[in-house]
């Protein structure tokens, strides 16, 4: 063969390799070897370039003996070569000689001096390193008593060789103790750290991995709360303790699934760090008390700060992947390369990060590796360093920590929810004196004020709302009581303080001050009372996309106390009476605005409250729906309970209440029956003139109506528009439509209608006094950043096409 061991590939400046690149048939044909017993084998490299063969094969022996991450199981430690002469170049003997008495001649030396006798061992010496015997010993220092095994077998070898004739070697012998020097703590970190760097990866894995399975917990909770589902099913008799255990409860069944897969998942791969007898039933401690951890103390509370379920999540998420991953990692790497100082500091943050299921997860994980590593690595030398995962400064205190923090942050989430933690402060601006008012608003509330409302069924007394940052009460001292069988209006524009009463009456928010009364039990201190004798219709659907209106009435149902057997028959009570037979089997998330509107009108009725609260039950229905719906009040209203409603549909209000408030700026304007307000408030009649033209003067019959009409108020004047109010008694029909008709024609009136006023128009005259904190701040703000170029605005005013947009 012309090349019988092909050259090897190795490093360069350019190119950096861990082991040789060699190609098959590197080092020659494989050489001869016998079995001497079960784990020796003796091969025969007599003629080959041992250094060469060895280099050469390395790469393969390192690709058979790999047995796992940790070490390498090296099963080629040593061997011998005999026979061999010395490697080193020596000149022949007589060349020496000559040149040692070259020596002596040249520096006369005395004979017997100690140059003449170093001369004259000096030629032997030089001979004697020519050896044509040599045994040489081949050890891979890889194997820590490779060279005194190996040694001591040559030593055994030489001394049964020249035994005595006739003596037994089997009885000559010598005996090697080898004993390596132990590992320094520096020595023993760096094999840990090189052992454990792919465990840590996947405990990193992990922590990364389950950050996401507990911030998915809190969507459906922050969903809940935000569109009420949640204030529903405490107003209908769910505690809140009992509401977050059931969470918890089902939370934990479904954070099991995924833990266990993660088990699943290491027990396949057989990660001894994870799996072995000692350390799997702490992996399941670990992943257990983690989902018991955090889903209680960190995401349950933030369901209550967050308003958007998905923002939620993606916040969520990242901090439990920031805690986890960068308090564990950075702890770990602290522990390994710090010195004594940092150590210091590194056991104080571990003390601290204890506080986060995510780190305690982590960290003992890492502690878990790191146990096992140094166990691994001690047991070469023979020695059982291997300690119980479970004590107190590995994973013991993580498990007791988790434990601790669920049980201690429930019972915050149970407090929050309690408003433990938010207390009624006291009025931050004094309000102002109540002043004139209507005198049927004074009326109610010196018969209030007096204690004439004890026999009504609700009644509100001082009742007052102030947000934060807002310089106007939005609920300002309401004084109105309700008797059994009344439909009580609520009416007034939005943000006039509708909802806020309805949130303080139904427990949703903090009374600021006042008190009210539902059944004579107290909305402050009774409120459990005072939700079994309510339902309540919320302004927007309190509903639960994924299931049918047939559960959610059972549900309900079932929270209300219903006989478990009745509770099928008062849910098609509920389906029948608000005809919702087609759609009731649907899941809710695919009803029209109609039908959610019905849904949650009948959810409010389940159970027969004595008082009903109905925040804008119609809207969205169609006229047919709605007519359905008002027979439906009357009929509740028939069998004697209350019901409390808001609408802007004042054909609504005339058809339902019995009584009636309009509400402007949190307070009541005018109180008492619908013919009551439309006679002390409508009297009189509605006078609308047009005037023809594009841009009419409408002064001459501004003017002409004062003279024709004394009394007449104008109400409302736009482009080429006129509306005045004129009370009956100063006048009568007759003589406005003679006075219109003779002077239509000169003073250019293009058309004019005469009515009485309605409860819109009265409605509409007190709704203009509504204020708006955050609508005058943008006009004002608006008006000082306004900058207006005049030679435009003239240009467009002249402009006759432009006229047509004047508004």
């Amino acid at each position: 063969m012309e090349n019988p061991s092909p050259l090897c590939e190795c490093s360069c400046e350019g190119r950096k390799k861990m082991l040789p690149e060699c190609p098959a048939g590197a080092g020659g044909l494989p050489p001869p070897q016998m079995k001497l017993s079960s784990i020796d084998t003796l091969q025969n490299l007599t003629g080959r370039n041992i250094s060469d063969y060895l280099v050469k094969t390395y790469a393969q022996i390192i690709g058979k003996s790999l047995k796992n991450k940790i070490w390498v199981n090296e099963f080629r430690y040593g061997g011998f070569s005999l026979g061999a002469r010395s490697s080193q170049i020596l000149p022949p003997s007589d060349e020496i000689d000559d040149a040692i008495s070259q020596l002596r001649s040249r520096f006369t030396l005395e004979k017997g001096a100690a140059a003449d006798r170093f001369l004259g061992s000096l030629s032997n010496f030089i001979q004697g390193l020519d050896t044509k015997d040599n045994v040489k010993i081949w050890f891979n220092n890889k194997g820590w008593h490779s060279i005194g095994a190996f040694l001591n077998v040559m030593n055994n070898g030489v001394l049964r060789a020249n035994l005595p004739a006739g003596q037994d070697p089997s009885k000559f012998g010598i005996t090697a103790f080898n004993h390596p020097l132990n590992l320094t703590k520096e020595q023993l970190s760096q094999v840990a750290l090189m052992t454990t760097s792919v465990d840590v990866l996947v405990s990193i894995c992990v922590i990364f991995a389950m950050s996401f399975v507990p911030a998915s917990f809190v969507v459906f909770l922050i969903q809940e709360r935000v569109n009420k589902a949640k204030h529903m099913q405490f107003i209908s008799g769910v505690q809140p303790l009992l509401y977050w255990l059931a969470n918890f409860v089902w939370d934990m069944c479904n954070y099991i699934v995924p833990a266990t897969l993660v088990i699943i998942i290491f027990v396949c791969f057989q990660q001894e760090a994870y799996v072995s007898s000692t350390n799997l039933p702490v992996l399941a401690l670990l992943l257990l008390l983690y989902g018991y951890g955090p889903i209680t103390p960190l995401m349950y509370p933030a369901s209550f700060f967050f308003k958007i379920p998905s923002t939620a999540y993606v916040v969520l998420t990242s901090v439990n992947i920031l805690i986890g991953i960068n308090g564990s990692v950075s702890t770990f790497v602290l522990e390994l390369f710090g010195s004594n100082e940092i150590g210091g500091v590194n056991d104080i943050l571990k003390n601290v990060f204890l506080i986060f299921p995510h780190f305690c997860l982590g960290r003992g994980l890492i502690d878990m590796v790191k146990n096992q590593a140094m166990a691994d690595a001690l047991e070469r030398f023979g020695e059982n360093r291997f300690r119980s995962p479970l004590a107190w400064d590995m994973v013991g205190k993580n498990l007791f920590a988790m434990a601790i923090e669920g049980v201690v942050f429930f019972l915050i989430t149970v407090l929050i929810q309690y408003r433990f933690f938010i207390k009624a402060s006291p009025l931050s601006t004094k309000l102002k004196p109540i002043g004139e008012e209507d005198e049927d608003v004074a009326r109610e509330r010196q018969r209030i004020l007096g204690g004439g409302g004890h026999t009504d069924i609700l009644e509100l007394k001082q009742l007052t709302k102030v947000y934060k940052r807002k310089q106007k009460p939005a609920v300002d001292r309401l004084c109105v009581g309700i008797p059994p069988g009344e439909c009580f209006g609520l009416l007034g524009v939005n943000g006039a303080g509708k909802t806020s009463t309805f949130k303080m009456l139904t427990g949703d928010t903090v009374v600021t001050s006042g008190e009210a009364y539902l059944a004579g039990k107290s909305v402050l201190k009774e409120i459990d009372e005072v939700h079994q004798n309510m339902g309540y219709c919320p302004q927007f659907d309190a509903h639960n996309d994924l299931l049918t209106g047939r559960e959610h009435l059972e549900f309900y149902a079932i929270l209300r106390g219903v006989p478990e057997k009745e509770v099928c028959e008062v849910a098609e009570w509920g389906i029948r009476k608000l005809g919702l037979v087609k759609y009731v089997d649907k899941a809710a998330g695919s009803y029209s605005g109609g039908n959610m509107r019905k849904l949650s009108t009948a959810m409010a009725l389940i159970g027969c409250p004595p008082v009903v609260f109905l925040d804008e039950p119609t809207t969205g229905m169609d006229p047919k729906a709605r007519r359905a719906l008002w027979n439906c009040i009357l009929s509740i209203i028939k069998e004697g309970r209350s019901v409390v409603l808001t609408s802007h549909s004042m054909e609504e209000c005339e058809a339902l209440c019995t009584r009636m408030a309009i509400m402007v700026n949190g307070r009541f304007r005018c109180l008492g029956s619908v013919q009551h307000l439309k006679n002390r408030f409508g009297d009189g009649y509605t006078i609308i003139l047009r005037v023809a033209g594009l841009d009419p003067d409408l002064g001459p019959v501004m003017r002409f109506i004062e003279a024709e009409l004394p009394g007449s108020t104008l109400k409302e004047k736009h482009r080429n528009m006129l509306q005045y109010q004129l009370p009956s008694s100063l006048t009568s029909l007759a003589r406005i439509f003679n006075i219109l008709a003779k002077n239509k024609q000169w003073l250019h009136i293009e058309d004019y209608s005469v009515s009485q006023t309605t409860l819109d128009q009265v409605f509409v005259n007190f709704a203009k006094d509504q204020s708006d904190e955050d609508h005058s701040k943008d006009i004002s703000l608006n008006r000082k950043e306004a900058v207006v170029d005049v030679s435009q605005l003239d240009s467009f005013l002249q402009d006759n096409k432009a006229k047509e947009t004047f508004v």
